[in-house]
């Protein structure tokens, strides 16, 4: 039976299209980037004002109080006051307990590049250490939508590409990219070792994932990915897969699962507590869950918090969530942007399913998947398109507002 090609989606006219074309695609790139970065500073320093001017706001009141310590340190609130910690004191030698002895949030759930990074230049500038950090995760955002265009470009046409970078500059949580978080940085690693998947560039790869895995937890998703195409290679297309390199291939994985489960034995040897890591981590679950377990069991979290808020209904919900990821997966748009591409986002969805207790930090988690906005049934159509669009810039303000006026979402 002759199997029949299904048509890509017909384009609309784009007039970002046209204007970017004007320009080298790293330079629309960095036009688009620069203007996200107005949009979402003009948001921030709005809500600053009205937190400073306004005593009794949320942020005015937060811990280290974010308006009272200027516009820097109204973007270094939230986990960014670990880093700030981080880059200033270091880690703790030993965890901080409650009166109940249970252990407390702490610097060790947060991995030390970029924090070290920015005490570097911050020492080497004698500029603030929170502006050090706004500027440094603002850079690596940019280098970021930089790395998701260039390989978006590989799968998809100019049209795509470009739509895709703008959806992920100005998105839902776009703002953190020049927050004081690691997300950028991150983000940047996470996109260029997907690059280099995708080149079959395995040493790239590999200190892409091995400087990734001390930047941010779920560094380990890129050795997944790996190990899913290698499979596929060997099966599919053993010869064109020679045995040099396989080695690499091979070394590259493994290096990048050490260097991924290195931090909790990091964390165990300087505290002396063999969970350091893992309570720690789990030390936010009280304010979500109402308790902390007593042990971590992965792909436990979804359901602990679905029964939790929904009731024994809640499991069905979700395992709804993998059948409708699976059913999604096989839509022509999405097997159009290649199997590496779907290997590194099946691969980081089931870390958040496995490993992360879903709450208010989700959407900011879920920043690695911007390639799945980036299909041609939405950005191929001229209303679906404006309608992403208008959506990210939407809920980023609502997001501004709730966090750092109202209190946690």
């Amino acid at each position: 039976m002759t199997r029949v090609a299904i048509a890509r989606p017909v384009r609309s006219p784009s007039l970002l299209l046209a204007a970017a074309q004007k320009l080298p695609s790293w330079g629309a790139v960095l036009v688009i980037y620069g203007l996200s970065r107005v949009f979402s500073t003009v948001l921030l320093f709005v809500v600053y004002r009205i937190a400073a001017t306004h005593p009794g706001y949320y942020a005015d009141n937060y811990v280290d109080g974010g308006a009272t310590k200027g516009f820097f340190g109204f973007l270094n609130v939230w986990d960014a006051r670990f880093y700030t910690s981080i880059a200033q004191h270091g880690y703790p030698h030993v965890l901080p307990m409650s009166s109940s002895g249970a252990v407390q949030p702490n610097a060790w759930a947060f991995l030390p590049v970029f924090p070290w990074c920015v005490r570097i230049l911050a020492q080497m500038t004698g500029w603030d250490t929170g502006a050090v950090a706004a500027g440094v995760a603002t850079v690596f955002g940019a280098l970021a939508a930089l790395t998701l265009h260039r390989f978006l470009s590989l799968r998809v046409d100019a049209l795509g590409a470009l739509w895709g970078t703008t959806f992920f500059c100005f998105g839902v949580m776009a703002f953190v990219l020049e927050a004081g978080y690691a997300e950028s940085m991150f983000l940047f690693l996470l996109f260029a070792g997907l690059l280099a998947l995708m080149r079959r560039r395995y040493v790239t790869l590999l200190w892409c994932g091995v400087l990734a895995s001390f930047v941010r937890p779920g560094a380990l998703v890129l050795a997944l990915a790996l190990l899913i195409v290698v499979v596929q290679r060997l099966r599919k297309h053993p010869g064109e897969f020679p045995r040099a390199e396989r080695t690499t291939a091979i070394i590259t994985g493994l290096a990048i699962g050490a260097a991924g489960l290195a931090w909790p034995l990091i964390a165990a040897a300087v505290t002396g507590d063999s969970g350091a890591y893992l309570k720690t981590e789990m030390a936010w679950w009280n304010g979500v869950i109402g308790y902390t377990p007593a042990h971590f069991i992965p792909l436990s979290p979804w359901f602990l918090m679905a029964v939790r808020y929904l009731g024994v209904g809640g499991i069905l919900v979700v395992l709804g969530i993998p059948a409708l990821y699976i059913w999604g997966m096989r839509k022509p748009s999405l097997r159009r942007l290649g199997f590496d591409i779907r290997a590194f986002l099946t691969s980081y969805s089931l870390y958040l399913f496995a490993v992360f207790l879903p709450q208010q930090s989700l959407p900011r988690l879920i920043m690695p998947l911007a390639p799945l906005v980036a299909v041609d049934s939405i950005t191929h159509q001229r209303a679906i398109r404006r309608l992403v669009l208008a959506s990210g810039m939407a809920l980023q303000v609502t997001c501004v507002v709730t966090m750092w006026l109202l209190g946690p979402p």
